[in-house]
């Protein structure tokens, strides 16, 4: 049960992410219109997949603000280096 809970929060956040991509709306390293569709995804996902795993792994059953709150802080997390990544690439001429 636990998994479904940080996959529902996965599921919100990418369609949240979807309808900013396609408002125009996007971070500096993800590409516009559908092209970032499958970075957009992999963002969303790796938050609510390892939010799922510690709580399921938990000796507590974590309550629903836990998972939205460490779903948050993961998907902050996950976020800003998938950034520093791509800048870090880009500066190195790694990445057009």
């Amino acid at each position: 049960m636990p998994y479904l809970k940080a996959l529902a929060c996965s599921v919100v956040a990418f369609t949240l992410g979807v309808g900013a991509l396609f408002m125009g709306y996007v971070l500096p390293s993800i590409q516009a219109g559908k092209a970032g569709l499958p970075e957009l995804l992999a963002l969303a996902l790796v938050p609510g997949l390892v939010v799922g795993l510690f709580a399921k792994r938990s000796a507590k059953p974590w309550p629903l603000w836990l998972i939205i709150g460490a779903f948050l802080i993961v998907l902050v997390a996950v976020t800003a280096a998938h950034e520093a990544l791509v800048s870090w690439r880009i500066a190195n001429g790694l990445l057009k």
